[in-house]
């Protein structure tokens, strides 16, 4: 007997329940099917997947495995047949954007408000991803377009778009002195404790920032790492340093932050924002969100 969806999906019901009325209920059919659905996943098996007693179901060491494996492979059919259907029709489009944090105060919500308003049948569909991550899904197809940190590694078959520039200013805790300057320079923070990103995350850019203070004549001191823009900041509320942010994030408003303009950094140091894409499978979907970006880019 071989082993189709069907039975991956009454397994996994049963396995999340552990109860087979109440997994009946939850795939819409009776007990009596859903049972015998069961027994023949197991004979094919060779192994049983559940424990059974007359007031319990318990999954077997074996199940328990078993159950990790099934999840993971219906996923990966669920999101071929999204690929699948978005591929098929214009009608059924959807998008995939991805994005670092600084393009969150940057372009993309006004992009994503404009492209919306004009095209509302389109789902656009978020993620949140390192650049180095946002390019490997550009290359295997899963990502449409993505908003990265520049300079990029090799990125053969992408284009490339430079869209926005930003200059540097600094997050300090409303509790700090340095939070009622007028502006800060660089050098005056030999003192402070930092939060910065990983150096993984962003090699390029932490190295131009770390060499910027290494030029005004210190090591900065970090205390401590984070990914999400907005974990960084609620550090910095906190008292666990400060940090470097694009002017854009002035905007943003953050409880126990303040942010202060910076002087003395290099003229070539700026918070660089791209967009990237696969120019040989851009639909016309896709077109449409890059000459949105573009036009939002070119206004601002």
């Amino acid at each position: 007997m071989s082993i189709d969806l069907h039975h991956l999906r009454h397994f996994v019901a049963v396995a999340e329940e552990l109860h087979f009325g109440r997994a009946a209920a939850r795939l819409h059919m009776a007990q009596p099917p859903l049972s015998q659905s069961i027994k023949r996943l197991e004979a094919a098996l060779r192994f049983p997947l559940f424990v059974r007693t007359q007031r319990r179901v318990e999954l077997t060491t074996a199940g328990q495995v078993f159950l990790v494996e099934a999840r993971r492979a219906l996923q990966q059919v669920d999101e071929g047949v999204r690929m699948a259907r978005r591929a098929a029709s214009e009608d059924l489009a959807e998008i995939t954007v991805t994005f670092t944090s600084a393009a969150l105060y940057r372009v993309l919500p006004a992009t994503l408000r404009a492209y919306r308003e004009r095209f509302p049948t389109i789902d656009v569909r978020l993620d949140e991803r390192s650049t180095d991550a946002q390019l490997e899904g550009l290359q295997d197809g899963s990502i449409d377009v993505g908003f990265v940190t520049p300079p990029l590694k090799a990125v053969s078959g992408l284009q490339v778009e430079m869209i926005d520039r930003d200059r540097f200013c600094l997050a300090v805790p409303v509790s700090s002195p340095l939070a009622n300057r007028s502006s800060i320079g660089l050098a005056e923070l030999s003192e402070e404790y930092f939060v910065l990103f990983p150096y993984a995350q962003g090699p390029s850019l932490h190295g131009r920032l770390t060499s910027a203070c290494r030029q005004a004549g210190y090591v900065p001191r970090v205390r401590q790492e984070a990914r999400q823009m907005h974990t960084i900041l609620s550090l910095v509320a906190a008292g666990m340093g400060v940090t470097f942010v694009p002017e854009g994030a002035r905007s943003m408003r953050v409880d126990g932050v303040a942010m202060v303009p910076l002087v003395g950094l290099p003229d070539d140091l700026a918070w660089d924002l791209a967009m990237v894409w696969k120019p040989r499978s851009a639909r016309r979907s896709v077109v449409e969100f890059l000459r949105t970006v573009r036009s939002l880019s070119a206004s601002q």
